[in-house]
């Protein structure tokens, strides 16, 4: 047998090529290239309508990726290769990675986003039908069995009008496997070049197929291992320095915090403007109990006089903790395990039964169990003041203490998530020109978080306190905070550790939908269509959490959360499509229709919405199509922004700055004016910080535009080249922007989100506030598509091709309440301005080889620069100044995939894949910035797959 290699498998193999001609399939491009390309088209349903009509005719680009694709990709999750498609703009959430300042965050989910405009904008369906949402309105796709999906459709631009809410930047549909025949079987196994981080899948789908009907059954099961951050050179302190061409590239992973941990002070005397930050370190094999097993670190600021005595000691405890690092840093990322550890178990079962000539009945099952270990290095215990009148305290002064308790305090996490989704559906015939559906599903989403045991922080500081603080009836005994890990142990350890830390997410969707698509009547043109249809859908989400935290102050800034059940939300939506011929085989018009649609959409909770769609189709030429689209669109609230329970964080260990009555500029803020002089920031544990929901929240609102070409020259047989040009603009949209609020608190005097900030009466240091989601901000977004497909005439050693797709936003802009100008967001962290990809495949005989390369543009990281002077810049202007002067720009990218392939026929098909095949590093490191941007920290990465039909 001779493997074929199609141009969409050939351009997905390593998912970087985006084949944005709608309806691409191999069956088509495998046809004789003799063959006219009038005689090509075929009648298909494509993603984004709900009309049977030419596949040349879809108003917006849809890529195509099918199981196969992503099997021979030898990446681990259909998540890593979506992050390598230039229209996934934005940060995606791999399996690969790490995110997250800590371990608490990376739940082993996956989320994926179009253009860069956000997870929850982003429609996820699963053969046509909403999946349950997370409580946040995203999506995790890790849930999908890779192996048992039949293909995926992206289709980029607003659906809002075919499938109602969430779908502003795009629809994504895994389709899965229905009517298979026969046995196929998949493993693979992946290693690093380090010999860690494997990576090991076998799959099973089996089906067949009877009288009246089939079946087909598939099951998954993946173990994805990982490795330690220690491991790796890149997370050594020394590549803090290292810079290409000039740009910042790695971050110094040193922390004062370390295991053996320092005592702190300051000595301010304000009328001469000096103070003098100390840090003291205790030596390797003392136990702390005097002076003189302490080493000092100080420095000392001048300032002017009478400045207050927190700035002067802010600068010189910054140069104190400095000589420190240099002398006694510690890199944390030696606990920390780059990625998660995962166990993965999916079960699909997919029938379907004939009960007579027009009448069809399905029944889908689909339910995984999956187990995710994160682990993230212990957390920090600063902030501890140690009493002087404590016992073991040798300064004879009060002292802030800092530590990591590596062996006390561990950041790991195991989720386990379990989703299930069940659809029960019928279809039939109407008439010899109408077709009906309905379809009865339940899709359920739930995960379950663990954490270790946690320091309780209050019995902690008491333990440091004086025995006036430090009580027997509160079961408190003095404890030596400089000792040895090994020796803090007894019952007051015991005492100090709580456990019983979890929490679980549940989210149910129930959707119910009738629908019918047919002929209306004849038009000299061709016929006009019709889809018309009803869906019924409820929404249910909660949160629940253990209630130790509500008892106890933690140390690793576990929040205080509330369980919360929100109501049930009930959707009623109605909406109709239909496509108009309006000219065919006329001149300069080989083809013209028109589509319109409107759908209408209730919500219990949030109002009424009606989201209208024109699509204009025009063939002027039999090798050119020009597809133009102006849709409307929404999203409704989340069920996590309406209705989130308190969250209360108070072990801040870091203070807060963004108070605009603590910043330069303040004076022209009637609130902070009133106050007479500058507010001094609230220091780490001075302030709290809550979230929580907004019942009041409405609907945000877009409004998208889209102007596509695609290119067939007859002359140039095996070219296709499609550019698409987009704008989408939102409003209303809901923002938690505690900055905002608290600039808008002060200009309006304190009148806007009075109820919202708490200060301090005398002082006016900011206390406490209330972070809730508003209706804040507006979105300008556009940008163009453009994909080049060329396949070679056959030569005698071997068949060609190249591919080149590319993603531009050229424009990327938030407004925000209050704000005058817009301010820019692309080119920012994983927004990037410009993402690339080139492929090279070749195939012969039983062989096949490609080469492929995404590209990524380079990223601005910070609102202000080291050696920019933003001093005399207003706040709102800081980030387009920054943005234009910075100098701490992360590098551009690529990311380099080589696959070699063979046929070895009866025996199955064998295929090597080897990521970054060159072994480059990382292009920079910090966790915040994401490893999707450069070359996995894993290193080279090899991946060997065998795959077998029976």
């Amino acid at each position: 047998m001779t493997y074929t290699l199609s141009p969409v498998h050939l351009a997905i193999t390593t998912a970087l090529v985006m084949m944005s001609t709608p309806g691409f399939s191999a069956e088509k491009i495998n046809k004789s290239d003799n063959k006219n390309e009038d005689n090509e088209i075929e009648i298909v349903a494509v993603t984004g309508s709900r009309l049977i009509r030419p596949e040349l005719t879809s108003s917006l680009p849809i890529t195509t990726v099918t199981s196969e694709d992503i099997a021979l990709s030898g990446l681990t999750s259909i998540t890593d290769i979506f992050t390598r498609l230039p229209a996934m703009n934005g940060h995606q959430v791999s399996i690969d990675e790490n995110f997250g300042a800590d371990a608490r965050n990376n739940d082993g989910r996956q989320k994926i986003q179009l253009r860069g405009l956000g997870y929850a904008r982003t429609l996820n369906l699963l053969d046509g039908v909403r999946m349950a949402a997370d409580t946040d309105g995203s999506v995790d796709i890790s849930i999908i069995p890779t192996t048992m999906l039949k293909r995926v459709d992206i289709k980029k631009g607003s659906a809002s009008a075919i499938y109602g809410s969430d779908a502003i930047a795009g629809v994504v549909n895994y389709q899965l496997l229905k009517d298979f025949e026969g046995i196929k079987l998949n493993v693979s196994t992946g290693i690093s070049e380090y010999n860690d981080a494997p990576t090991h899948t076998f799959s099973f789908v089996g089906g067949t197929s009877f009288n009246e009907g089939g079946v087909t059954l598939g099951i998954e099961a993946k173990k994805i291992g990982t490795y330690n951050r220690g491991s790796r050179s890149f997370y050594y302190p020394d590549r803090s320095s290292h810079k290409v061409d000039g740009i910042f590239e790695g971050t110094n992973w040193l922390s004062i915090y370390g295991p053996d941990g320092n005592a702190t002070y300051a000595d301010c005397d304000a009328d001469t403007a000096t103070a003098t930050y100390y840090m003291m370190h205790r030596n390797n094999g003392t136990n702390g109990s005097s002076l003189d097993d302490f080493s000092p670190f100080s420095a000392t600021y001048r300032g002017q006089v009478g400045q207050a005595c927190w700035e002067l000691e802010e600068i010189a405890q910054e140069e104190a903790e400095k000589k420190y690092k240099e002398a006694h840093g510690y890199n944390f990322q030696s606990e920390t395990l780059d990625a998660s550890e995962r166990t993965e178990y999916s079960l699909l079962l997919n029938t379907y039964y004939n009960f007579t000539d027009t009448l069809e009945g399905t029944a889908q099952l689909l339910y995984a169990d999956k187990e995710n270990y994160a682990q993230e290095a212990a957390a920090v215990v600063s902030g501890l003041f140690v009493s002087k009148d404590n016992e073991y305290n040798p300064f004879g002064r009060d002292v802030r203490l800092n530590r990591r308790l590596t062996n006390l305090n561990k950041r790991n996490t195991t989720t386990v998530t379990t989703p299930f989704h069940v659809r029960l559906g019928l279809n039939g015939e109407l008439s010899e020109n109408w077709t009906w559906s309905t379809d009865l599903v339940h899709s359920r989403y739930e995960a379950k978080t663990t954490y270790p045991e946690a320091l309780n922080r209050t019995l902690l500081q008491d333990s440091l306190s004086g025995p006036e603080v430090c009580l027997v009836e509160n079961n408190c005994s003095p404890l030596n905070p400089f000792v040895d890990l090994e020796q803090l142990n007894g019952d007051l350890l015991d005492a100090i550790m709580v456990d019983g830390i979890w929490s679980k997410h549940k989210a149910t969707t129930n959707t119910f939908n009738l629908s019918a698509v047919g002929d209306v009547f004849n038009l000299p043109a061709g016929t006009i269509q019709m889809a018309v249809g009803v869906e019924y859908r409820t929404e249910e989400a909660s949160n629940q959490f253990d209630d130790v935290r509500g008892k106890y102050k933690l140390v690793g800034n576990l929040s205080q959360e509330d369980s919360n059940v929100p109501p049930k939300r009930k959707i009623k939506e109605a909406y109709i499509e239909t496509s108009i011929p309006i000219a065919e085989d006329a001149y300069l018009a080989k083809h013209l229709s028109v589509e319109l649609a409107v759908r209408y959409s209730n919500y219990s909770d949030s109002g009424s919405s009606s989201t209208p769609s024109v699509n204009i189709y025009w063939k002027p030429l039999a090798q050119l199509m020009v597809r133009a689209n102006y849709s409307e669109g929404f999203r409704a609230p989340t069920l996590f922004d309406l209705y989130r329970g308190k969250e209360v964080f108070t072990d801040r260990w870091y203070s807060n700055s963004s108070d605009p009555c603590s910043n330069t500029g303040w004076e022209q803020l009637a609130l902070c004016k009133s106050f007479g002089a500058k507010v001094a920031e609230a220091e780490p544990y001075q302030w709290s910080f809550e979230m929580g929901g907004n019942e009041n929240l409405s609907p945000e609102t877009s409004t998208s535009r889209n102007l596509g070409f695609v290119w067939t020259p007859e002359y140039l047989q095996g070219f296709t080249a499609t550019l698409d040009f987009w704008k989408v603009d939102i409003e209303n949209a809901p923002e938690r922007l505690t900055r905002v609020m608290l600039r808008e608190n002060a200009r309006t005097n304190g009148e806007l989100f009075a109820d919202l900030i708490q200060r301090n009466p005398t002082t006016h240091v900011l206390e406490h506030y209330k972070s809730i989601v508003i209706n804040i901000g507006k979105t300008r977004s556009q940008g163009y598509d453009l994909d080049l497909n060329y396949t070679f005439p056959d030569t005698q050693i071997g068949r060609f091709q190249i591919t080149y797709s590319l993603a531009e936003i050229t424009q990327g802009d938030n407004q925000y309440l209050g704000d005058d100008e817009w301010t820019p967001y692309i080119g920012r962290y994983n927004n990037l301005e410009t993402k690339q990809s080139f492929g090279i495949f070749w195939n012969k005989g039983n062989w096949n080889s490609s080469f492929t390369m995404a590209y990524g543009s380079k990223a601005f990281n910070s609102d202000e620069d080291d050696i920019l002077d933003l001093t005399n810049v207003p706040e709102k202007d800081k980030y387009r100044t920054a943005r234009d002067f910075a100098l701490d720009w992360s590098p551009s990218y690529d990311l380099k995939t080589l696959t070699v392939g063979y046929d070895a026929q009866q025996y199955g098909r064998f295929n090597l894949t080897v990521q970054n095949p060159f072994g480059e590093k990382p292009p920079f490191l910090d966790v915040a910035r994401g490893y999707d941007r450069g070359p996995n920290p894993r290193g080279r990465y090899y991946t060997l797959s065998w795959f077998k039909e029976f």
